[in-house]
């Protein structure tokens, strides 16, 4: 299992939890489950995802000052 503090800080989790109306608890166990994501950056998302206008395989997602992208899957 990968550990989730390598990659996300518990500051990045508060402040994305207020966009996807979570608690960190239950963001970590999302990221956990894979049912959302973290990139580091644009490109690395756009990779997955491609750059589209809309992605309706996501629910939601929110782009942080520092680049990294958070993703919840439907």
């Amino acid at each position: 299992m990968e550990n989730i503090a390598d990659n996300v800080h518990i500051g990045e989790l508060i402040a994305i939890s207020k966009v996807f109306q979570l608690n960190p608890y239950q963001m970590v166990t999302l990221l956990e489950n894979g049912e959302m994501e973290v990139f580091e950056n644009k490109e690395a998302f756009f990779e997955k995802y491609g750059n589209k206008e809309t992605y309706e395989e996501l629910s939601d997602w929110c782009e942080l000052n520092n680049g990294k992208i958070f993703t919840k899957t439907k």
